[in-house]
């Protein structure tokens, strides 16, 4: 029971948010603000980030080594969380499901939910460090659009414009 209450309560929080941001968070002196997305490939996001943010090779150097470290961090963190979920979904596939089990493995899998952000807002901030204005608006973009996939854009000569064109011709 305790369960379903919780999911009934996440998804109303769900919707909540969706609705806030459908309705007021676009809204700005009554103009809708619209967010660059950029297509981010599954592979080859070195030669990517190099490519948008026309990195230096001394640059690529340091973004290769941010890159390296973040990942052997996460995948250990997501290995975690998935351990985690496992756990959560055997106990609850039980004929009589341990709560106090449940409440441990859900806050658990929300610290490591939270250490995975707090890593990727570290590998951001890292490449940020070394990127020159021009390069942070666009590793902006870059790390918003990963982050939010399917966001739309349709702002009137934009860098997304720009980078789809680079993209085009490189």
């Amino acid at each position: 029971m305790t369960i379903i209450v919780f999911l009934v309560v996440l998804n109303l929080s769900t919707i909540g948010t969706i609705v806030y941001h459908i309705y007021f968070s676009g809204e700005e002196n009554g103009s809708e603000v619209v967010v660059e997305q950029v297509d981010v490939p599954d592979r080859g996001l070195g030669r990517f980030f190099r490519q948008q943010l026309d990195l230096t090779p001394q640059q690529h150097v340091q973004f290769r080594n941010f890159r390296r470290e973040f990942h052997a961090k996460a995948n250990k963190v997501t290995n975690e969380l998935q351990e985690k979920r496992n756990e959560f979904m055997t106990e609850l596939g039980k004929e009589h499901s341990d709560t106090k089990k449940l409440h441990k493995l859900s806050e658990e899998i929300g610290e490591l939910h939270a250490e995975l952000k707090h890593l990727t807002f570290e590998y951001y901030l890292q490449m940020k460090s070394v990127c020159n204005r021009e390069q942070q608006e666009k590793l902006y973009i870059i790390f918003r659009s990963m982050m939010n996939p399917g966001e739309e854009s349709s702002e009137p000569g934009s860098l997304k414009n720009e980078i789809q064109d680079k993209q085009m011709f490189n």
